[in-house]
C-alpha cells in the first residue's frame, strides 16, 4: 500500500479521504524477513519471535532498558540521589552487545523497530521522558557507530532509526505541551508534522517490508498530528471568542473508522474533544482574571549530620572565600521572617522559625521568546530545622491558561525551558534542575566539614545528608476582576468589575486551576477546563467574611480580596512554614531508617568471630543516647508546633492548626511518632545487653575454674604431705587439674573476646592500654593538685 504525500497545511477533515492503512503493507518480503503490517498486534511478536530466535537477540533485556524503577531500586533504595548516568551507561552496554547480534541489514533494520515498539511502550507510563530521549539518543549513536552506517548506509536501517527519531520528535512537542507555551507548542506541532511528511515520502519511494511498515506507521501518526493541529486551532478560536465552528464529533467519528488509531492516542483526541466541548458552555459565563498576585514556588529539605549552628557557621565561612559553587549568594541575613512580628519572640533560640537567610541572584525562566519570568530566589534555614528553598514573583493580567501554567512550573515533569542564575554561567532545562543541583550538590559541598573550617577533629564526624520535601506552589491572589472570555482587554477607561470575597472568585470560569493541585500532566494547553474540583479542601473565613485558603495535595492558594496585604501576608508566612515541614519530616524519618540500619550492623557485627565486642556495646550505648536525645528533640517540637506559644496572634495560631489538619501534617506527625516509639520500644540494646551478660559471666566462670583448680592443687599438697599415695601419682593429678585449668580459662577467655585473633590483638594492645591508663592517673592527679585551694 502507497499513501499519497499530504501537503504540510492539510486540515483533518480533508486527510480524512486519504486511503486508510488498514488493508497491510505490501512489500518484497524475503524467507528471513517476515511481511510487516503497520499496527497489526501480531507483528510485533513476529519480530520478537525472529531476533530472539534467529540472531540470539534477548529482546527483554532491550527492552528493560527503558524501564529504570528497577534500577533506582537497585542502585538507591532511599531514592536520594538520581541515577541517570548509570542507567544510561547500563543501557549503552546493553545496546552494544545486542547490536553485534544482527549481522544483515534486515535483521538490524528489525532491531530498530523493536526499540521503537519498546520506547513507546515505555512513553506511555513514564514521567522521566528526559531519560528516555536520552536512552533512544543513546542507542542511535551506538548503533551508527557499530553498524558504521555513515560509511556504509543502509536505507531499510537509516528508514527504521528516523522513525525512532520521530517518537523523539513527539516527546519534544509534548515537553512543549507542559511548557504552556502556544508559540512553542505551535513551532513543535508543525515540526512534527513536517517530518512525518518527509518520512511518509522517503518509506514510499524505498519500498520493501521495513519501507512498508515506516509508511504504513508514519501515515497514521501524521494523521493524528494534523487533528491534534485542527483541535487546537479551534480551541485558540473558541478562547478568542471567534466564531469559528470545527464538529470535532463527526470529524473524530470518521476518522476512528477509517485510521486505526491507538488507544492512547484516542484518548488524548478525545481529552481534547472534551476540553473545546466545555469551552464552548463556558463562554456564556463569566471568566476570572488575576490582576495583581504573586507566586512562590517552595522546595523544602532537611538536614541530617550537622546541627544549626555548625550549619550557619559553615556557610558564612564558605561563602565568603572565592569560588565558592556555581551560584553564590549575594548577601547572608541572620534574620529571614519577613513577617517577624507574628512569630512569640519568647521561645527559645533552638525551637524559632527564624533563622539564617543566604539571598540569591535572581532566577530567569525563558519559557519562549515572548516570556521571560524572573524570579527572587533565597535558601533558608531555621533553628527548628525547617529548611527550604524558595523562590517568588509578582504576577499581573494572568488568566486561567496563564495561571494553569505558572503553577506547574515547579513540578519534575515540567517541560523544558531556559532556567539561569545571574553570575552562576550553568544553564537548566528546568526550575526543579535548578533546585536539584542547587540543594543536592552545591549545598552538601558546602555544609562538608573541612579542616580548614572546622579544625581536624570535624572531618572525623558524619556525613552531612539532605532530604528533600515535596515542592508546593503558594498562590496569594491579590486582586482578581471579571470578564468576558480569555485575553479580553479593556478597552479605554472601562473599568471591569473586581471580585469582592472567595465565594464570588470560585463561580468564575477558570476557579477550578485554584481548585487543584498543580498537575503532574497535560493533554492540551486548555486542562485547566476540565479540572475537578473534589480535590481540595477549602478554608473559609480566616479574617474578614469571605476570604478563602484552598489547600491541595500540592498547593495552597490564598483570597484575602478584601483585606489588606499584610493581613494576607500573614496568612502566607504560615502556610509557607506548614508546606516546608515536609522536608524537616523526610529527615526525621531517614534517621529513624539510619538507626534501625545501624543497630542491625551492630548486631550482626557483634555475633561475628574475631570482633571487638566491647567496641560494638560501646557503639550500641552512643546510637542509644543519640536516639535519646533525638526522641526529646522531636516530641519538642512537636509540641510546639501545636502550642499555642509558637504565634503571638491566636487567630493565627488557630489558622496554623487549621493547615496542619488540611494538609495532612497531623497525619504524617502521628505516623512518625508511632514509628518512633515502636523505634523506643525496640529490644536490641536489651539484646545485646543480655549477649553482654552472657560473656562476662564467662569471666566469671574461668575465675571460678581457677580458683577451684588453685583449690584442688592445695587439698593435693596436703594429701601428699599427709603420706597419702605415691608422689609421682600426685604429681601427675596436679598436672592434669592445672592443664584442666589452663584450658579451660584459656577458651573462655577467647569466647570473651570473640576468636583466638582477637585474644592475640587484645593481650597484644594490652601494654598500650596500661601506659594509656597511666598517663589518664597522672593527669587526673595533676588536675586535682590544680583544683586544690
Amino acid at each position: 500500500m502507497s499513501h499519497p504525500s499530504m501537503r504540510p497545511n492539510e486540515s483533518a477533515a480533508d486527510a480524512a479521504a486519504v486511503p486508510s492503512p488498514r488493508g497491510g503493507v505490501a512489500g518484497s518480503a524475503s524467507a528471513a524477513v517476515p511481511v510487516l503490517e503497520a499496527r497489526d498486534m501480531a507483528v510485533q511478536r513476529l519480530i520478537e519471535a525472529h531476533l530472539r530466535d534467529r540472531c540470539g537477540v534477548d529482546t527483554q533485556a532491550v527492552r528493560d532498558c527503558f524501564i529504570w524503577n528497577g534500577l533506582q531500586s537497585e542502585v538507591d533504595p532511599g531514592g536520594e540521589s538520581d541515577v541517570e548516568e548509570e542507567f544510561l551507561h547500563r543501557a549503552g552496554v546493553e545496546f552494544e552487545r545486542q547490536a553485534a547480534l544482527t549481522p544483515t541489514p534486515a535483521d538490524r533494520a528489525l532491531l530498530c523497530l523493536w526499540v521503537h515498539h519498546s520506547s513507546v511502550r515505555a512513553w506511555n507510563h513514564t514521567y522521566r521522558v528526559d531519560m528516555l530521549m536520552k536512552c533512544m539518543a543513546r542507542f542511535r549513536d551506538l548503533v551508527r557507530r557499530a553498524w558504521d552506517l555513515d560509511g556504509a548506509p543502509d536505507v531499510s536501517v537509516e528508514l527504521a532509526l528516523r522513525l525512532c527519531d520521530l517518537v523523539r520528535e513527539e516527546i519534544a512537542l509534548e515537553d512543549a505541551l507542559k511548557t504552556g507555551s502556544r508559540p512553542r507548542y505551535t513551532e513543535a506541532l508543525d515540526k512534527v508534522i513536517g517530518s512525518c511528511a518527509g518520512l511518509l515520502h522517503d518509506a514510499g519511494a524505498e519500498g520493501g517490508p521495513v519501507g512498508g511498515f515506516v509508511e504504513g506507521e508514519v501515515a497514521v501518526r501524521r494523521q493524528y498530528h494534523l487533528v491534534l493541529r485542527d483541535l487546537h486551532r479551534a480551541l485558540v478560536a473558541q478562547s478568542s471568542g471567534q466564531r469559528e465552528r470545527f464538529e470535532v464529533r463527526k470529524v473524530l467519528r470518521r476518522l476512528v473508522n477509517a485510521w486505526p488509531f491507538s488507544s492512547v492516542e484516542l484518548s488524548k483526541m478525545n481529552a481534547h474533544r472534551q476540553a473545546l466541548e466545555r469551552l464552548r458552555e463556558a463562554q456564556k459565563d463569566k471568566w476570572m482574571r488575576i490582576d495583581e498576585g504573586r507566586i512562590v514556588y517552595l522546595f523544602p529539605f532537611g538536614v541530617t549530620g550537622v546541627d544549626y549552628e555548625a550549619i550557619r557557621a559553615r556557610l558564612k565561612r564558605s561563602f565568603a572565600g572565592p569560588g565558592a559553587g556555581a551560584v553564590r549568594p549575594l548577601a547572608v541575613i541572620d534574620h529571614f521572617t519577613y513577617h517577624a512580628d507574628i512569630w512569640e519572640p519568647r521561645l527559645e533560640k533552638e525551637k524559632r522559625f527564624d533563622g539564617l537567610e543566604l539571598v540569591l541572584p535572581k532566577v530567569r525562566l525563558q519559557v519562549d521568546g515572548d516570556t521571560v519570568e524572573e524570579l527572587n530566589a533565597a535558601l533558608r534555614f531555621s533553628p527548628m530545622g525547617v529548611h527550604s528553598l524558595r523562590l517568588e514573583r509578582n504576577v499581573e493580567d494572568l488568566y486561567p491558561s496563564q495561571l494553569h501554567a505558572a503553577m506547574f512550573r515547579a513540578a519534575r515533569e515540567h517541560g523544558t525551558v531556559e532556567v539561569s542564575c545571574e553570575g552562576s554561567g550553568a544553564v537548566w532545562d528546568r526550575l526543579s534542575r535548578f533546585a536539584r543541583d542547587l540543594i543536592g550538590r552545591q549545598l552538601p559541598e558546602e555544609l562538608a566539614p573541612r579542616a580548614d573550617l572546622d579544625g581536624a577533629a570535624a572531618v572525623e564526624g558524619p556525613p552531612v545528608c539532605i532530604h528533600r520535601g515535596r515542592s508546593h506552589v503558594l498562590v496569594r491572589v491579590l486582586r482578581a476582576s471579571e470578564r468576558d472570555r480569555e485575553f479580553d482587554q479593556t478597552l479605554g477607561d472601562e473599568a471591569r468589575p473586581l471580585v469582592q470575597d472567595g465565594r464570588r472568585l470560585l463561580e468564575l470560569t477558570g476557579s477550578s486551576v485554584l481548585l487543584h493541585a498543580a498537575p503532574d500532566a497535560k493533554e492540551s494547553l486548555w486542562d485547566w477546563i476540565r479540572l475537578a474540583d473534589d480535590h481540595s479542601k477549602r478554608i473559609w473565613n480566616q479574617r474578614n467574611q469571605g476570604d478563602l485558603l484552598i489547600s491541595t495535595e500540592n498547593t495552597t492558594v490564598i483570597a484575602a480580596l478584601d483585606a489588606p496585604n499584610f493581613i494576607s501576608g500573614d496568612l502566607e508566612a504560615i502556610a509557607e512554614f506548614t508546606a516546608c515541614l515536609s522536608g524537616m519530616l523526610a529527615a526525621w524519618n531517614h534517621q529513624l531508617d539510619a538507626y534501625r540500619a545501624g543497630v542491625a550492623e551492630i548486631i550482626a557485627g557483634y555475633a561475628l568471630p574475631g570482633a571487638d565486642r566491647t567496641a560494638q556495646m560501646e557503639a550500641m550505648k552512643r546510637k542509644r543516647m543519640q536516639m535519646l536525645e533525638f526522641e526529646g528533640e522531636t516530641r519538642q517540637v512537636i509540641a510546639l508546633l501545636h502550642s499555642p506559644g509558637l504565634l503571638r496572634s491566636p487567630s493565627n495560631s488557630a489558622s496554623l492548626r487549621r493547615l496542619l489538619a488540611a494538609k495532612h501534617i497531623d497525619d504524617q506527625l502521628e505516623g512518625f511518632s508511632a514509628r518512633l516509639n515502636e523505634v523506643m520500644a525496640d529490644q536490641s540494646e536489651a539484646t545485646l545487653q543480655r549477649w553482654e551478660g552472657d560473656r562476662h559471666q564467662r569471666v566469671r566462670d574461668s575465675l571460678t575454674a581457677a580458683v577451684s583448680a588453685l583449690s584442688v592443687c592445695a587439698a593435693i599438697s596436703i594429701w601428699q604431705a599427709a603420706g597419702f599415695w605415691s608422689p609421682a601419682g600426685w604429681g601427675a593429678a596436679t598436672v592434669v587439674v592445672a592443664a584442666w585449668a589452663a584450658v579451660y580459662v584459656a577458651a573462655q577467655w577467647v569466647s570473651y573476646n570473640g576468636g583466638l585473633w582477637s585474644t592475640v590483638r587484645f593481650l597484644a594492645d594490652a601494654p598500650a592500654r596500661a601506659v594509656r591508663r597511666a598517663h589518664l592517673r597522672a593527669a587526673r592527679l595533676r588536675l586535682r593538685r590544680i583544683a586544690r585551694p
